[in-house]
């Protein structure tokens, strides 16, 4: 009699599927392998012996000894799903890393061979199955779909996948692509037979310290190693500690004196030593509000049965934040439970990870979705089966399978990077965060310099238990702020290309004082367009409504949204004008200008941004050179805009704070103030060398602008004042929450139908929905695919937690996938847009 069990699959809008298993004890939370449909995938248990399913097929294979998923984790993923409107398998299928959920690929591959004549006639009938034809043809082997369908530019082959297997000229195969095991490594031992061989063995020491002494050597090793009950060591490591090449154990192998053998090798977390720590924190006297500030969470850590408090530690750049999460962690390590700490990115987790690891030690592990998939499974491995207890990492951490997690930390909550965007589900890491530390019962930080007005009005609500830190630690100053306004230096001609006297004079001064200068500006690449002056037009992306960016290093124009590449033209390729400029600034054009002004000086300058650090390490590399004084200057991007504590950093300039601060956000003003007042933070870390922020802009009367200079009073109190005010009267977040309903396709008719169709579906008069009508966004077209978005508002006043809204929604959707659903367009949600809470 087969067992029933309910699986969720990572499958927008479905419950859990019913299958049938012989296995009477399939752990809820263990992976299991399910037919889908022609795919087999990865699927989730989160229900035993359910209800018996007549038509319910069989679990293939289970992929758990023990449960992947912990019960903490379940729950997560459950309130996920329920609260950003995606499946629970999508939720679950995010908590999993890559490598973890093995799926069924398709391959195409040819079977029969056509000729030039045939293809040229099939062109002309039918253009798309000629073009994949060709493509199979001129490469050797199976072809992945998915990676068919990219090389082609287009969204889906099945039709002409069809078409040429019903004519019998190729073949599509499925594959099931197994997880990802422990890495591996060749290790060596001797032959146990020899090793209890005590006459043998010396007599074959004697033969070999003649004729072949390296060999005696490593075979000298091996015998203590086994004596010692060492078991195998890796070859090639005992190659290297010896001395000798491989090929001297490999000769011992060949003549049966040790055996050799595959051993797992758990990637390190960080191949590097401890260089990016600037003091032992372990031992720091707190200052008085740091002391403070830790009592209160300690207190609720000591405190028996629920726990959770959430907690908002504001305190101004450089006040000790870190070191207030490192005391409370190391008291909720000595209470028996593990620690998660969350950042917003990947670029501070290097240092961060070694001032964690100096105190902490190795018990300390990185988690994030740029690790190379291999490293990432193995660490994940890790912290599953409790080899480390604390976990640092950008917003996916969140769903680290720590067990018996003590304190969740949030660093530099305010931070836009926490939401997720694409693909579902489209979580807030902090709002995450702050339900995982409800569902397990423990206090969670919250810690900015400039705290979101969600969190901010959470703490005045009470909900939050507010702590400041208004002074820098171990007597630091905060540095202080100049504007520099950039309509005075054009007018006056002293700009050079894109920085003023006053910043290059203050750069001349830290290199002469062998001091670090970070320079800030929010735009990758050489210029945001390159534009024809007599036509006006700007190279655009082929598949998005967006201009190309240039990138002069390697004369590309590339779009920032879908990657796509190409040279650029020395002409207009509309009117053929050769009078083109650049328009709008990137980093490399920075760096242009500033090697060209300090021309000379025998500067070293290096770009930050995620064109130059996409190799494994190079963000660790650079940091240290650029902590230990190799480096003069740093051009980036927000990567050095929060968290990097570099004591020889006296001077932060801002080479256009307008940047971000006319966007159509209504955030706009807030998060220009606070990413100013972030990347101003960088400066003056060191008690004896006071720092300088010299910020260029257009608008120096800006509130958002004037607001970071009175950072040396916190996040200033008026301009939180005045931005509350408007957005209160404009019943913006916090005060409502905000969704919208994209949708897309590759028919920008069907798009604009099934938009009139959802429009239509939705109430037109209910408290707790507001809606506007379909407007294409800014980037209507997106990877070649026309969009549509509904925004919708609900009041708190009316819907306090968003549940009324949320169920509206819900049956507005399931009524058009019900009756009216578009097969080739996509409907997606996304709750708390723009990460209102």
């Amino acid at each position: 009699m087969p067992t029933f069990y309910q699986i969720a699959l990572p499958v927008p809008r479905s419950a859990p599927f019913t299958y049938a298993s012989d296995v009477e004890s399939i752990g809820v939370g263990s992976r299991v392998l399910v037919p889908l449909g022609r795919r087999v995938v990865t699927g989730v248990v989160v229900k035993a012996e359910a209800a018996p399913f007549d038509n319910a097929r069989s679990i293939i294979e289970v992929l758990d000894d023990e449960p992947a998923i912990p019960p903490a984790l379940l729950h997560l993923t459950q309130w996920i799903s329920s609260y950003y409107l995606c499946s629970w398998g999508e939720a679950l299928e995010a908590a999993l890393p890559t490598g973890l959920t093995p799926t069924s690929v398709f391959y195409a591959e040819i079977s029969a061979q056509v000729t030039d004549a045939e293809l040229d006639a099939m062109s002309r009938k039918a253009p798309k199955r000629a073009e994949l034809l060709a493509y199979l043809q001129e490469h050797d082997g199976p072809q992945r779909v998915d990676h068919l369908q990219k090389e082609l530019g287009t969204s889906s082959i099945a039709q002409q996948l069809d078409a040429l297997q019903h004519q019998g000229l190729i073949t599509v195969i499925t594959k099931v692509e197994r997880e990802r095991g422990p890495r591996t490594v060749r290790a060596v031992a001797i032959d146990t037979a020899l090793a209890a061989d005590e006459p043998r063995l010396h007599a074959l020491f004697d033969e070999l310290d003649k004729r072949a002494p390296k060999q005696s050597l490593a075979l000298g090793h091996l015998y203590i190693a086994h004596r010692n009950g060492n078991g195998a060591t890796p070859l090639t490591a005992l190659a290297n500690q010896l001395g000798v090449s491989v090929s001297v154990i490999d000769a011992l192998i060949e003549k049966g004196l040790a055996t050799v053998s595959e051993v797992a090798r758990p990637r390190d977390d960080d191949p590097f030593d401890v260089l990016l720590a600037p003091r032992d924190e372990a031992t720091v006297e707190l200052t008085p509000e740091q002391r403070t500030a830790l009592q209160a969470i300690e207190d609720v850590l000591q405190r028996q049965g629920d726990r959770f408090q959430p907690f908002l530690l504001e305190g101004v750049t450089g006040s000790g934040k870190t070191v207030v999460y490192q005391r409370a962690m190391q008291r909720t390590l000595e209470l028996g439970r593990s620690c998660l700490m969350l950042v917003p990115e990947i670029a501070l987790t290097p240092q961060l990870h070694d001032r964690f690891r100096a105190v902490f030690g190795d018990r300390v592990a990185l988690l994030h979705s740029r690790m190379a998939i291999g490293e990432r499974i193995d660490t994940w491995r890790k912290i599953r089966r409790g080899d480390v207890s604390v976990v640092i990492g950008a917003r996916s951490a969140v769903f680290a399978p720590l067990a018996n997690v003590g304190l969740i930390v949030v660093d530099e909550e305010h931070e836009p990077s926490y939401k997720q965007d694409d693909p579902a589900p489209r979580y807030h890491g902090r709002d995450t965060a702050v339900m995982r530390a409800a569902l397990e019962q423990c206090p969670v930080i919250l810690g900015s310099a400039t705290p979101s007005l969600e969190s901010l009005q959470n703490a005045t609500e009470t909900r939050y238990h507010h702590l400041r830190l208004t002074h820098r630690a171990d007597t630091a100053q905060l540095p202080t702020v100049r504007l520099v306004d950039l309509r005075q230096e054009r007018k006056a001609g002293r700009l050079k290309g894109t920085l003023s006297s006053p910043l290059l004079d203050a750069i001349r001064d830290r290199l002469r004082r062998s001091e670090g200068t970070i320079l800030f500006l929010n735009r990758r690449g050489y210029a945001s367009a390159i534009q024809c002056e007599d036509c006006g037009a700007a190279p655009q992306c082929p598949n998005c409504d967006v201009s190309l960016t240039w990138h002069k290093t390697s004369n590309t124009l590339a779009c920032h949204y879908c990657g796509h590449r190409e040279a650029r033209s020395t002409a207009c390729t509309v009117c053929g004008s050769l009078e083109l400029h650049e328009a709008g600034v990137g980093t490399q054009r920075v760096e242009e200008d500033l090697r060209a002004a300090l021309e000379g000086t025998g500067a070293v300058i290096e770009r930050m941004d995620t064109d130059s650090m996409n190799r494994r390490g190079a963000h660790r590399r650079l940091l240290q050179r650029f902590a230990s004084g190799d480096v003069d200057i740093v051009i980036g991007t927000q990567m050095v805009a929060k968290g990097l504590d570099l004591p020889r950093v006296t001077l932060i300039g801002v080479v256009n704070a307008d940047q971000t601060l006319y966007q159509s956000d209504f955030r706009a003003s807030e998060r220009t103030a606070q990413l100013l007042t972030q990347v101003a933070g960088r400066a003056g870390r060191d008690p004896q060398r006071p720092g300088e922020v010299l910020i260029q802009t257009s608008s120096p009367d800006h509130p958002a602008i004037a607001e970071v200079l009175e950072h040396d009073r916190g996040y200033h109190r008026s301009f939180i004042g005045t931005e509350l005010a408007q957005r209160r009267e404009a019943g913006y977040p916090p005060f409502s929450r905000f969704m919208t309903v994209e949708i897309n396709g590759p028919n920008e008719a069907e798009v604009e139908h099934v938009a009139r169709v959802i429009d239509r579906l939705l109430p037109t008069d209910h408290p707790a929905m507001q809606r506007y009508a379909p407007v294409a966004p800014t980037i209507a077209r997106l990877r070649n695919r026309y969009r549509r978005l509904i925004v919708i508002r609900s009041p708190k006043q009316s819907d306090p937690n968003g549940s009324i809204c949320r169920g509206l929604l819900s049956a507005a959707l399931l009524s058009y996938y019900t009756s009216y659903a578009v097969s080739t367009v996509r409907v997606t949600v996304d709750v708390d847009a723009n990460g209102s809470v």
